[in-house]
């Protein structure tokens, strides 16, 4: 039980740190490619594996299974989130409304499962 605080501050450290670059990258704005890179790269890539590797070993500490419902459609939605971040800083022109949804909708969804935690 004496871990279960330190993991969570993490968790949330690493949930801070995907959503900022989350935000970094996918900003709607004339945002130069180098700088989208930096944020995809840099900061939404180390808070999601953060993200990841803290859950896991949150779920296992707290006893939920790894492959219920809601730790696999999180690992899936988070996984869709990160693919909408790499394409917006993958090539010049490719930032807008559709890529930046596709990066935010599942990010978001996926704080909900973490929060809510549905059978």
């Amino acid at each position: 039980m004496e871990l279960i605080l330190p993991l969570r501050f993490m968790k949330l450290l690493g949930v801070l740190v995907l959503v900022a670059g989350t935000v970094g990258a996918t900003l709607p704005a004339d945002v130069p490619l180098a700088a989208r890179r930096r944020f995809a790269f840099a900061v939404a890539g180390p808070g999601f594996g953060l993200t990841w590797v803290v859950g896991i070993l949150l779920a296992w500490q707290l006893g939920h299974a790894l492959l219920s419902t809601w730790v696999v459609a999180s690992l899936a939605l988070s996984l869709l989130s990160l693919q909408g971040v790499l394409y917006v800083a993958g090539k010049e022109g490719r930032a807008g409304l559709r890529p930046a949804l596709v990066a935010w909708l599942p990010l978001v969804a996926t704080l909900a499962l973490m929060v809510w935690r549905p059978a």
